[in-house]
């Protein structure tokens, strides 16, 4: 699975590389801290899924999410961000993120969710 992380942090960046390189399978395509470049990269790459923070240096998050889902709806994101309030969850998932996670509090459950969208669907038996 190819992974694309949009964070600005440089010290986050690093953490995520670390923890996407212990899930075997899953590859890091592409890394950026700025929305325009973050767009263009993803569109431009084969990416399966994003790690996307709201808060970013260049612009808005949500707006990168709502136009990425409108090219490419297939790829999952998840929100990962400092600003984890019950209205921004909301209209992050009305915007279309498969999964929403506070980075004080959520972090470690980022290698789970890219682990659990590697899985492939169970095919239904019909007896």
């Amino acid at each position: 699975m190819n992974l694309y992380i949009v964070e600005d942090s440089v010290l986050i960046q690093n953490r995520l590389i670390r923890f996407v390189e212990e899930i075997p399978g899953m590859y890091v395509v592409g890394v950026s801290g700025d929305v325009d470049s973050a767009y263009n990269g993803v569109i431009n790459s084969e990416t399966d899924a994003i790690i996307l923070d709201l808060q970013l240096g260049t612009g808005n998050g949500l707006q990168l999410l709502k136009e990425i889902k409108q090219h490419k709806p297939e790829i999952k994101i998840v929100i990962l961000t400092n600003h984890s309030t019950e209205d921004n969850r909301l209209h992050a998932l009305r915007a279309g993120a498969d999964d929403f996670l506070d980075k004080s509090t959520d972090f470690e459950q980022i290698q789970n969710i890219l682990h659990s969208w590697q899985q492939p669907l169970a095919p239904h038996r019909i007896n």
